[in-house]
């Protein structure tokens, strides 16, 4: 599978396969229900199997469909791989044996750093990788000033010589005791935590966060004022000491532990992203193929 309707065509079925839903997954891919049934059959087609049973109301993966996706992934990931390496050498772009400076923060290193840098690194082993952890405006200072090369941070506001590529987002889920009445319950709205004891995070430099404060305060919830927390992994913390229920980016479920438990909340859809900056008149080499890099990772996050 070379050409680039084939390719379109595995695009297409990991869609569907991640969403089982034409409407959404033909949403995410940006074209119609119409158009993404076509490539549907023609792989189906091509394969001479069923990978989908379809019906007026739902979509399943067959055994078929459920086999072939892990290996649809890696063939996908390494065919865009093989076109950004293409698209590198052509432009001159390929890195040497200079130094990458890397500075990211805490939920990027445990969310998608590791995985850029072990791709990076297996393409361009000769690159030096220096990677340190700061917060997003320690990063943006140290961006500006020309200490490093690159960050994964939050999204910068007004900053001139930054450019600036999200890579992923994360929801916001409720953080729960688990003696919690709550934690037994699978499906929640906002409303459900009015008379439960809750805190919230005091970060509103970041927009997302001031967000969520508020949604908290518009449902009713009376979040309490006597718990000031600005750290998302001392709000675990003290969710996880039972100090009361809070509200953190999802990717948190890597490090949290067993006397909490996560969940997603109905009516709670802010998200937070997490995205790559560097300065665009830094000359440094291996700072674009390590963007791109990054962006291809996300892609497959």
């Amino acid at each position: 599978m070379t050409t680039p309707m084939e390719l379109s065509s595995i695009r297409c079925f990991i869609a569907l396969a991640e969403e089982l839903h034409f409407g959404r997954a033909a949403k995410r891919l940006n074209m119609t229900q119409p158009t993404l049934s076509q490539q549907i059959r023609k792989i189906e087609s091509s394969f001479g199997v069923a990978l989908f049973n379809r019906s007026t109301r739902s979509v399943e993966m067959t055994a078929s469909g459920e086999a072939f996706l892990p290996l649809a992934r890696e063939a996908l990931a390494k065919l865009e791989e093989a076109v950004l390496v293409s698209k590198l050498a052509a432009g001159g772009m390929t890195p040497g044996g200079e130094q990458l400076r890397i500075g990211a923060i805490d939920p990027a290193v445990h969310r998608i750093l590791p995985r850029i840098l072990r791709r990076f690194r297996n393409r361009f082993p000769d690159t030096r990788l220096d990677v340190r952890t700061f917060d997003s405006s320690e990063i943006l200072r140290a961006l500006e000033r020309g200490e490093y090369d690159v960050g994964i941070m939050r999204p910068p506001v007004n900053v001139n010589l930054i450019r600036f590529r999200p890579l992923v987002a994360d929801r916001f889920v409720a953080v729960i005791p688990r003696q919690s009445p709550l934690a037994a319950r699978s499906t929640l709205h906002m409303k459900d935590f009015i008379g439960h004891h809750v805190f919230t995070l005091d970060r509103f430099e970041l927009s997302s966060f001031k967000a969520v404060r508020d949604q908290v305060i518009e449902s009713g919830i009376s979040a309490d004022q006597g718990i000031k927390v600005s750290n998302t992994t001392a709000a675990l913390a003290l969710a996880s000491a039972g100090l009361g229920i809070t509200f953190l980016p999802e990717w948190i479920s890597s490090i949290v532990g067993k006397d909490v438990v996560l969940r997603r909340v109905e009516d709670l859809t802010e998200e937070i992203s997490i995205g790559i900056a560097w300065r665009g008149d830094n000359p440094i080499p291996g700072i674009l193929p390590f963007v791109e890099y990054a962006e291809l990772v996300s892609r497959h996050t």
